[in-house]
């Protein structure tokens, strides 16, 4: 091939990689994208039918005191499981659309950049061989003086290109690499998506378990279900009174040196949408009840429904979990986690569905630990969230419930 032609040929390929950037199966993605909007119409049309069906249960949602409210409190929170799963399937179906997608370009990319580093290896071979010939080789070369100067202004020229070739291949390189990043990061939120959906599936399975085995246990009466209120409330009522005089007690051991000043901000709050249905202390509902000793709430309830994530207050190591339901259904905190923190303060986590974490592990500010739910002594799903002095926490055992999470308790409010 004549330098000449070499020149041209090389020129075309340049041309190529410049002006047309990355190849890419453009069909094949144009479907995928077609998918992933129809994906992303299904996600917003479920999410707006969730909001108003979430909404209007807010508006009829009942403190169970009927067999009949309970059951159609149960059933609510199972068709709303029911838009929640269909909901993370769609996201499921969505994040594998766009890893397929990712997936495809990153192989187009590397067969571009495959293709860039031959034909710079190409190109880098020409100059060399052209700066390798002496000034009388090249001139002897060329049958005139013309031929000659023509030659070294598309040598200039390929220099050029050489230079902007090169530019182009760190360019798909950096491209490459936010790709592959993107699809690790998707890859992650499939994990994540799938998890959610174990979890949902679990809560439903929760709830249609707790259905049946209401109405076996009250053979569908309304009598059978007061005189099993009755009884859990007689039950709670014995072991508000222990845990009242052994969190008295430990009130007493607080050190309030040793504590973090007071701020917003110290602790994260433990659910994204913050609504607080009952504060600390003196409440409209604590006075009106004999729910507690003195008219006093030991922490603070968030509005939560079955299954929303709850997180870490602060980083800190899971002092203990259980479940209080175990020995005394309906009498305590149901399904609780406790965490010890750096600051000398823990916090407890009540009335779960789901436990995520296991005593022991370390945990991070904002890490999810658990599902919400309406476990232990709940009149509707809702986190009860408490505040200790870390030195006077302690599993307490009492004679109507096994062990307890107890300790000197101190307002939320002062740390969140």
């Amino acid at each position: 091939m004549s330098c000449s032609r070499k020149y041209l040929f090389l020129f075309s390929v340049v041309s190529i990689f410049l002006f047309v950037g990355i190849i890419v199966s453009a069909s094949t993605e144009d479907e995928l994208r077609q998918k992933i909007d129809a994906k992303n119409k299904e996600i917003q049309k479920l999410e707006t039918e969730i909001k108003l069906y979430q909404g209007s249960i807010a508006q009829t949602g009942k403190e169970a005191k009927t067999l009949q409210i309970a059951i159609n409190n149960l059933n609510q929170e199972v068709k709303n499981l029911n838009y929640q799963l269909k909901l993370t399937q769609t996201k499921i179906s969505k994040k594998g659309l766009e890893i397929d997608e990712l997936n495809i370009s990153i192989q187009n990319t590397l067969e571009l950049q495959a293709e860039q580093q031959t034909t710079l290896i190409e190109m880098l071979n020409q100059l060399n061989e052209i700066d390798s010939k002496s000034p009388l080789e090249a001139f002897f070369n060329y049958q005139t003086i013309s031929s000659l100067f023509d030659a070294i202004e598309k040598n200039k020229t390929l220099e050029l290109s050489v230079s902007e070739l090169f530019d182009k291949l760190r360019e798909t390189k950096q491209i490459l690499a936010e790709k592959k990043e993107g699809a690790e990061i998707a890859k992650k939120q499939l994990l994540v998506l799938k998890d959610d959906l174990n979890d949902q599936r679990a809560l439903e399975e929760q709830q249609k378990e707790e259905k049946a085995k209401l109405l076996q246990t009250t053979k569908n009466k309304e009598s059978a279900y007061q005189k099993l209120l009755k009884d859990r409330e007689k039950k709670r009522l014995a072991l508000q009174r222990e845990m009242d005089a052994i969190e008295d007690e430990l009130r007493l051991l607080i050190d309030v040196n040793s504590l973090p000043s007071k701020g917003k901000g110290i602790l994260l709050w433990p659910v994204s949408d913050v609504l607080i249905t009952q504060g600390f202390g003196l409440t409209s509902f604590s006075v009106t009840t004999n729910v507690y000793k003195n008219n006093s709430h030991n922490g603070v309830d968030f509005r939560a429904r079955v299954g929303t994530p709850i997180f870490a207050a602060e980083s800190g190591v899971i002092k203990d979990t259980g479940n209080t339901d175990t020995i005394c259904p309906g009498g305590s905190y149901g399904r609780f986690v406790v965490i010890d923190h750096s600051n000398n303060l823990s916090t407890l986590y009540g009335h779960l569905s789901i436990i995520k974490v296991t005593a022991g592990q370390q945990v991070s500010r904002g890490d999810i630990i658990g599902l919400s739910g309406n476990t232990g002594y709940s009149t509707g799903p809702h986190l009860h969230f408490t505040v200790y002095a870390s030195n006077t926490f302690r599993m307490a055992k009492t004679n109507s419930c096994g062990l307890i999470p107890a300790g000197g308790y101190l307002n939320p409010l002062d740390y969140l």
